[in-house]
């Protein structure tokens, strides 16, 4: 498999979700955390917003970060000269190429071929690194993506988006797909952009880059426009877990760099989450508690230290098992009364089941001194 390049475009696709905003020292903060998670490239912005987003692009430039600062243009030369406002390093212009998309710009096929080398020329005389996007890609049929990676190639683009635009890929179709563009176009980088809307981003941009894709578009818990795009801290984890040769990229911060995406963008992050949510290393039920005792890996994919967070935690109800609770009382010193433990474990799930909650570890001693 190709080394991988992640572009995380948390500023840019992240903020385009309904209802959330950037302030600029947020921007400024959240693209340091990135550069220290030793993300490749991130898209900070699209220029043609205006002025005020210009600005803030232009200042996370100024920060001299190791990443490749990029931006998102259209295929406008306007977009283009907005753009070099920003001093960033790349600019990624977007082609439609389905039907739908074409039909809501009131273009046709041919009005691509003859923009897109023009375009791209136009931006390489301006910026030291140009990528085109093949937008809704999944939706434009493969002959159709044929013709756009042959135009690109021949304009001399330094990498492709296959953009999954309304998230309607599947793993195996993303794998013919990405194999067949490799197949023909080998030379062409290809970048995957995947949404979320049928659940799938992240399954279909781990199968893009081993099916030969050499980039990732992400964003940090997967914030975007309607389900969002494939999650950043899920590829991290999995490349981590299941590819340990890629090396290079810190999650040692990444449980706070979530939680801090979470803040800015005012979408909490749900419990049951991969990776970040509350209950991604919770135990309750006796069999996993138990296991958790023994080893934190037993039914757990990593350590949650891992990425800065507690490594697993028991929590009581009327599943838990009479060893968690055992071990509870051990680690707070409180001497075990082993004729207790049958009545205090009834008093637990009574009161998880009439509650539909877990019971705090307070109460838990309050009860087993009181029985």
């Amino acid at each position: 498999m190709n080394a991988l390049w992640l572009i995380d475009s948390t500023l840019r696709d992240g903020e385009q979700a309904p209802g959330v905003v950037f302030y600029r020292e947020e921007k400024l903060r959240l693209a340091r955390m990135l550069d220290e998670a030793g993300i490749d490239e991130i898209e900070a912005g699209t220029p043609a917003m205006g002025r005020e987003e210009c600005e803030h692009i232009r200042d996370i430039v100024r920060l001299g970060l190791k990443a490749r600062i990029s931006v998102w243009s259209r295929a406008l030369k306007q977009d283009v000269d907005q753009a070099t406002l920003t001093k960033a390093q790349g600019i990624h212009i977007a082609f439609p190429v389905s039907r739908v998309q074409l039909d809501i710009l009131k273009k046709e096929w041919n009005w691509v071929e003859e923009t897109l080398p023009k375009m791209v020329e136009y931006a390489r005389s301006r910026f030291p690194y140009v990528s085109v996007g093949a937008q809704d890609a999944s939706r434009c049929g493969m002959d159709r993506l044929f013709e756009f990676f042959a135009i690109a190639a021949h304009a001399g683009v330094s990498r492709v988006r296959i953009a999954d635009t309304v998230g309607v890929l599947t793993p195996l179709k993303t794998e013919n797909l990405i194999r067949e563009m490799k197949k023909h176009y080998p030379y062409s980088a290809i970048d995957f952009h995947g949404h979320n809307d049928l659940g799938m981003a992240t399954a279909n941009a781990v199968t893009a880059w081993q099916s030969g894709a050499e980039a990732l578009s992400v964003t940090v818990n997967g914030l975007g426009e309607r389900a969002g795009n494939a999650s950043l801290e899920e590829i991290l984890m999995i490349l981590t877990r299941l590819f340990p040769s890629e090396k290079k990229y810190d999650v040692s911060r990444l449980f706070a760099l979530c939680r801090y995406v979470s803040t800015i963008s005012g979408r909490p992050i749900p419990d049951g989450k991969p990776v970040c949510g509350k209950m991604a290393f919770s135990h309750e039920s006796g069999i996993h508690a138990q296991g958790e005792l023994s080893s934190v890996t037993a039914f757990q994919a990593f350590d949650g230290e891992l990425i800065g967070r507690e490594s697993s935690q028991n929590l009581f109800g009327t599943h838990s098992g009479k060893n968690a609770v055992r071990d509870l009382l051990r680690k707070q010193q409180i001497p075990v009364e082993e004729e207790k433990i049958p009545l205090l474990m009834g008093k637990i799930k009574e009161i998880a089941w009439r509650n539909k909650q877990n019971v705090p570890l307070s109460e838990i001693i309050m009860l087993y001194h009181h029985l």
